[in-house]
């Protein structure tokens, strides 16, 4: 076997085309994983490869559900079982083989992702009336089969017989990591008459291939000119999208890239590529730091009792990296440490935020406050978002808390200039503790709701008012702790969505749980392990081998020690990352969470 197979592949079953494309007594020439080979059916029928730069080297070639497939290892995979394809009354129909700029784990990504229907395929596989991905199963099975199952999505149009719009049940499996396929049939009509969509990745180069796309089913109606129609303009407007990537090679750093957070089978995904170790046609990891801004404090002003805000600007006066609704900055200090504060706003200029002096500072609040002058220079890290605001919401209903109102003003400005009308909810200790009152009544008008000084009873009511209608509406919170828990179950008790309320949390509304078993982390870039004591945090016992991460609250709240996981399974205790990203394991917080496994590789 040419040593430029990665073993992690090698013994795959690979597509190069359909059966039919080839008759007895003819050859052609085939791209795959790099090498040009030859592939011949004989007069018998049977295949044959090799090659073409080995003559004498065969490969492993067979007829299988339609497609022709290759192996170039020396131990072939078994190949994948489709009962279904067999029975008589199903229609095969291959719709063609398409050439594709794009690394192929890309292209397999793509088709596993739910969430681009109402946009990609407006009218057809989704609606923007209806963008919603409902929550699913996904597994990888023992055959190493990935399955992602109980997908429903409604569609207008789902099929080229379709009559009109449905809730259409999907099933993924992906059989290795370049050959998915799809079952698919409206809600009610059995599984077993689902049609079978294959999209067979033919991988050519890391950053080329071609996709044979083909399809099984039951409908006689339809003419094969009318199903490869519509099953090739799905394709067509995929395409241009999975071109234009920046990365064309797929990352598996979540420095580079993470997956969306409603893409659970993507997610899986990628974590599989990780586990069995796959390096062709993936993105090399970065080994970059986290990339600073020298920026220059422009002004600073009081804004309400304990709150100063700041305007951060390029010393240069140019322009600084989009901070979009919701974003917050690592804010390097005079005094060594790192802090977080929320962006209130971008301008040309540059970003304001803005800081409340608290009385239990750990030394970030007040160092900003007694120490950062108009004319002083800090550094601050790129702009991240985990509070986004997606700009397809029509309905938002703002709940703000004290400085909680920072990410908020900006969601305010943000729908208020695309003409919106979100409705705000302000709790605040007295008027002098609101900041940026004036603004937000001119800007809101009667949709600005300022509830002073209200007990805890009485700031209930006025949540379980503010969250008494859902509707299509989403819920976007930041404040205190006591406020967080008090949204947190009246939006639970109103049966609001998990995917439509929205927390920023500035601390932890549940205590720090960082003890556990003992473990052993292993640094994957020095080789270096060390032991994670029961009652020690992961940053602490790295501390002692004199690695030092960047931290911040320690609480699993600010994300500022994110790190990526190479092996191993973390046992995720933060609040920082979401279900769908603690469920990939591709990234975790050490400064609280430990390990599942006995040892949990890093990529330090």
């Amino acid at each position: 076997m040419p040593d430029t197979i990665d073993p992690a592949i090698a013994s795959d079953w690979l597509a190069i085309g359909d059966s039919l494309g080839l008759v007895p007594g003819t050859s052609r020439r085939a791209r795959l994983l790099g090498h040009d080979l030859h592939v011949r059916r004989r007069p018998d029928g049977a295949l044959e490869a090799w090659f073409e730069t080995e003559p004498t080297r065969p490969c492993h070639a067979t007829d299988h559900c339609g497609f022709i497939l290759l192996c170039l290892g020396d131990e072939p995979r078994p190949l994948f079982e489709l009962a279904a394809f067999a029975n008589p009354a199903r229609r095969f129909l291959y719709m063609g083989g398409f050439g594709i700029h794009s690394g192929p784990l890309r292209v397999v990504e793509n088709f596993l992702d739910m969430a681009h229907f109402p946009f990609v395929h407006a009218h057809i596989l989704g609606s923007e009336e209806a963008t919603e991905v409902r929550g699913y199963e996904v597994e990888l099975d023992a055959r190493q089969e990935l399955w992602a199952r109980d997908c429903k999505f409604i569609q207008p149009l789902a099929s080229a017989d379709a009559k009109g719009g449905a809730d259409v049940d999907y099933v993924y499996r992906v059989v290795n990591p370049f050959s998915p396929m799809l079952y698919k049939h409206p809600a009610g009509r059995s599984a077993e008459l689902a049609d079978i969509i294959f999209l067979f990745i033919q991988p050519t180069d890391e950053e080329r291939c071609i996709a044979h796309f083909a399809i099984s089913l039951f409908d006689a109606q339809s003419s094969s000119g009318e199903i490869m129609a519509f099953q090739q303009n799905i394709l067509g407007q995929d395409k241009p999208i999975l071109e234009n990537h920046v990365h064309k090679k797929l990352p598996l750093d979540p420095r580079i890239e993470v997956p969306s957070r409603a893409d659970a089978a993507s997610s899986t995904f990628r974590r599989w590529l990780r586990d069995i170790h796959l390096r062709w046609g993936i993105e090399a990891q970065s080994t970059e730091p986290r990339p600073r801004l020298s920026v220059e404090v422009a002004g600073k002003r009081t804004v309400a009792r304990d709150i100063v805000e700041f305007r951060l600007r390029s010393p240069r006066r140019g322009p600084l990296p989009s901070a979009t609704a919701g974003s917050h900055l690592d804010v390097h200090l005079p005094n060594g440490q790192i802090r977080q504060y929320s962006v209130c706003g971008q301008d040309d200029e540059g970003y304001t935020i803005a800081v409340k002096r608290e009385a239990d500072s750990r030394g970030g609040s007040i160092a900003l406050h007694e120490s950062v002058q108009a004319g002083m220079q800090l550094e601050i890290g790129l702009p991240k978002n985990n509070f986004r605001l997606d700009p397809r919401i029509e309905h938002a209903v703002l709940i703000a808390g004290g400085i909680g109102i920072t990410p908020i003003l900006a969601m305010a400005r943000d729908l208020a200039a695309r003409g919106k009308r979100p409705v705000l909810h302000y709790f605040c200790r007295s008027a002098e503790h609101a900041a940026y009152r004036a603004e937000l009544e001119a800007l809101l008008g009667t949709n600005l709701h300022l509830h002073l000084g209200l007990s805890p009873q009485q700031t209930e009511d006025q949540v379980r008012q503010a969250l008494q209608a859902g509707g299509d509406a989403h819920a976007f919170a930041c404040g205190p702790a006591p406020l967080m828990q008090c949204i947190e179950r009246v939006a639970a008790e109103r049966h609001w969505p998990a995917d439509r309320v929205h927390f920023e949390y500035f601390r932890r509304t549940t205590p720090v749980e960082a003890t556990g078993p003992a473990f052993t982390v292993e640094l994957a870039r020095s080789g270096r392990r060390v032991q994670v004591a029961s009652d020690t945090t992961i940053v602490e016992a790295l501390r002692a081998i004199d690695i030092h991460l960047d931290t911040s609250c320690e609480q699993g709240v600010c994300g500022t020690c994110l790190c990526t996981v190479i092996d191993g399974e973390p046992d995720h205790r933060d609040q920082y990352l979401s279900a769908g990203e603690k469920a990939s394991h591709m990234q975790m917080l050490p400064c609280v969470s430990r390990s599942r496994s006995a040892t949990l590789v890093l990529d330090l």
